[in-house]
């Protein structure tokens, strides 16, 4: 087998990232089993692992926000981290729907680690971009949503 060129490695993680994406998501918005929990965190890794070789930094800070959420529905606090780093890239900038998850997420982070304070406020920023958000854009959106903790309760 002949090692692949520069050009090979760049469309393998390309697809890689793409294909780990997009079973990250599907898999997000479901029940899950323990195997599937892992899987989850396999392919959110996976996918900022190859947007990091080949993505923008708006596709790395993306599968951040994806890592952050996969950490969430593992109970790990160390979603804060991803949850934060994502966050701040995309704060004040970005579509509605980034904004919306960004908050929500970091709201799900920050109350795994016991900060209800600071959950209730990103909770409550998720549900003012949630009333901005399009249709389609509000229906994924709250596939999502609808598995984010409210603090306030």
């Amino acid at each position: 087998m002949t090692k692949p060129n520069v050009e090979e490695i760049s469309l393998l993680n390309r697809y890689f990232a793409v294909e780990s994406n997009n079973e990250f998501w599907s898999l997000s918005e479901t029940e899950l089993t323990q195997d599937e929990m892992q899987r989850l965190l396999t392919v959110s890794f996976s996918s900022l692992y190859h947007w990091s070789e080949i993505g923008t930094k708006e596709n790395v800070e993306l599968a951040n926000l994806a890592v952050a959420r996969a950490l969430c529905i593992n109970d790990s606090p160390l979603s804060v981290q991803f949850a934060q780093m994502a966050f701040t890239y995309f704060d004040g900038h970005g579509a509605d729907w980034i904004q919306a998850f960004t908050n929500a997420v970091l709201s799900h982070a920050l109350f795994i680690v016991g900060d209800e304070t600071q959950s209730t406020e990103f909770y409550e920023k998720a549900i003012s971009y949630q009333l901005k958000l399009s249709d389609g854009d509000k229906k994924v959106f709250d596939s999502t949503f609808k598995t984010i903790p409210d603090p306030r309760a």
